[in-house]
């Protein structure tokens, strides 16, 4: 078994216990003491889990693995995609973070022309290469996988550019702020805020009024938020100066 996939098992675990201790999780998942504490080191890493003395919790219920959200409202996020792709201009350069949501952008941009992306997902890098699209991958620590790249390399790449827009996605929303729950993504997306003219927020319609632990940003220093469904007009009035596209049929 993977690391990765021994991950997703002391997930499912903890969402089914909430705590466990390490020799529980042993016993479960067959590994040695020491490989499962190496497991736990690297979902304490993402904010996933926080361990105590012999122990271990999981600190979002809500954490669902990369892969398995990757096949998640796949007919909202390509439409999502779609539009957001269309902000694009020619000559632009481009931040894409390592979210499932904006990783459906990658075949929208085959047609435009002199791109250069910079993005912490190893997989939208080799998509956006094989189309001739000048493509940066971040380099950095496998914080998800299949290759999602996180850690202060990452921030180090982000800030060698300036983009003219940039596209992310976290957790969720409210009527005031965006949220995330790790502190890696909320510092790679601080980093893409200070050097891109233009900020796209893809928001599914399971993120809208869902909190985290960290207040990402305010709607008000988003340019745009994309979503599959029609954000509240409330909303929509607290926050004059940010453009609010629905997709959804």
């Amino acid at each position: 078994m993977y690391q990765s996939e021994r991950a997703d098992a002391i997930i499912k675990i903890l969402k089914k216990y909430h705590y466990v201790t390490v020799d529980f999780l042993v016993e479960q998942i067959c590994y040695s003491p020491a490989t499962i504490r190496r497991d736990l080191t690297f979902l304490e890493k993402q904010g996933v889990v926080k361990r105590s003395y012999g122990g271990v919790e999981i600190k979002d219920d809500n954490y669902t693995p990369f892969r398995f959200r990757q096949h998640s409202m796949k007919k909202e996020k390509n439409s999502i995609a779609h539009f957001a792709a269309s902000l694009v201009k020619d000559g632009d350069t481009v931040f894409i973070d390592g979210s499932t949501s904006a990783q459906f952008l990658g075949h929208f941009l085959e047609q435009k022309k002199d791109l250069t992306v910079v993005t912490n997902n190893m997989i939208l890098g080799i998509q956006l290469k094989e189309y001739g699209i000048n493509t940066y991958v971040t380099g950095g620590y496998i914080s998800e996988m299949p290759g999602i790249l996180a850690g202060e390399i990452t921030n180090k790449t982000y800030g060698m550019f300036h983009a003219d827009i940039m596209f992310f996605s976290t957790i969720g929303f409210d009527k005031n702020n965006v949220y995330e729950n790790s502190e890696t993504y909320y510092q790679h997306h601080q980093k893409m805020f200070e050097n891109s003219s233009v900020r796209v927020y893809l928001c599914g319609s399971n993120k809208i009024g869902k909190q985290g632990r960290l207040v990402n940003c305010a709607i008000d220093e988003l340019d745009y938020v994309v979503s599959d469904n029609e954000i509240d007009e409330e909303i929509k009035n607290l926050h004059p100066n940010t453009k609010f596209v629905c997709v959804g049929n």
